[in-house]
């Protein structure tokens, strides 16, 4: 089951980062040796990555719905290429009229409401069934680390408020890899949230060549503007719920009660029957994501609101003028 991340991961120099840090060492070594040798399949279709360096959820999916809805609009097929965690398929297409979260993971449930997913831990069986489908270019959601799919664009992407933690490699920090190794493979990085002056200045500062691109989470308008006048019970199992709960709060909502649930975290009956009965005590509504719900056995979903998500890119231009070239390669592609 995945965990909560602790709160030393925040600490700079903390008592149990220090504690750790030998097994950061032997981590980082573990996953440099991982890509010695490898050599990268380089697929008949190009490559876009939403990754992260940062352990937890930065708002991949969403980036990744968003660049995906770019292709479309400019009459191309998109596929989504992800491991989709905590499922139970580990290589296929994604089917919702049949699959479910328990079957897929929750995030190709989301994705392939917008453009087909392929779901495969071998990242480049994954990219060739992709290519037998017909898409005209490859989005994967999450994967950065994989080294066996050679990539031709990656977005490394940071929560403005996180940033990168206490800088330190997993378990004594949040890290996947030293920044300095995954940026070199990066072609631009993502901050999503409001609070970016941080992370954005350590990235100016040290990576000054590496373009940044800002972009925020909101949620839907109407949805906000029907509940807004209730009380509000809002849980989440995300990789942040706290900015799912804040987002209510600057919405003006009268948020009651919170509760968090681990990233990726599958509600059981007794969950639900308690958040009901919880949500009844307080005379409140239960609220929740749309990565949530389909986690919960759809019997609830009539008794709980979803406040869907989607990206807002604050300077379109940028994305548009890294994505722009490829719209150029899949025509040539095609030809």
């Amino acid at each position: 089951m995945p965990i909560k991340s602790p709160d030393f991961w925040m600490i700079e120099d903390s008592f149990y980062s220090k504690i750790l840090s030998p097994f950061s060492c032997v981590y980082s070594l573990l996953g440099r040796m991982r890509s010695f040798h490898v050599k990268q399949y380089e697929s008949k279709l190009p490559v876009i990555c939403i990754g992260n360096v940062v352990m937890g959820g930065v708002g991949k999916t969403p980036l990744a719905i968003s660049i995906a809805e770019y292709f479309k609009m400019n009459g191309k097929k998109p596929c989504f290429l992800t491991r989709g965690y905590g499922g139970k398929i580990k290589s296929g297409v994604v089917d919702i009229t049949k699959h479910t979260a328990l079957d897929t993971g929750d995030e190709p449930q989301l994705l392939a409401q917008v453009a087909p997913v392929v779901i495969s831990g071998d990242r480049i069986k994954g990219a060739k069934l992709a290519e037998n489908l017909g898409a005209d270019v490859i989005i994967m959601d999450d994967g950065f680390q994989n080294p066996y799919l050679k990539k031709d664009l990656s977005f490394v992407v940071f929560d403005g408020k996180m940033g990168i933690g206490n800088g330190c490699v997993f378990p004594a920090g949040p890290l996947r890899e030293k920044v300095e190794n995954g940026l070199k493979r990066a072609h631009a990085c993502i901050i999503v949230g409001q609070d970016q002056s941080k992370i954005k200045g350590y990235l100016s500062k040290n990576f000054p060549d590496l373009p940044i691109i800002s972009v925020h989470i909101e949620q839907s308008p109407t949805t906000l503007r029907q509940i807004s006048q209730q009380k509000i019970y809002a849980f989440a199992g995300i990789g942040m719920p706290a900015k799912f709960f804040t987002m209510l709060q600057e919405a003006r909502c009268n948020l009651v009660k919170t509760k968090s649930f681990s990233d990726h975290y599958f509600y059981t009956d007794m969950d639900i029957i308690h958040l009901i009965n919880d949500a009844a005590k307080n005379d409140a509504i239960l609220v929740t994501t749309s990565k949530d719900i389909v986690r919960i056995d759809p019997r609830y979903w009539n008794r709980i609101r979803v406040v869907d998500a989607y990206c807002v890119w604050d300077n379109p231009e940028e994305l548009c003028q890294k994505l722009g070239q490829f719209n150029q390669v899949i025509a040539r592609n095609n030809e």
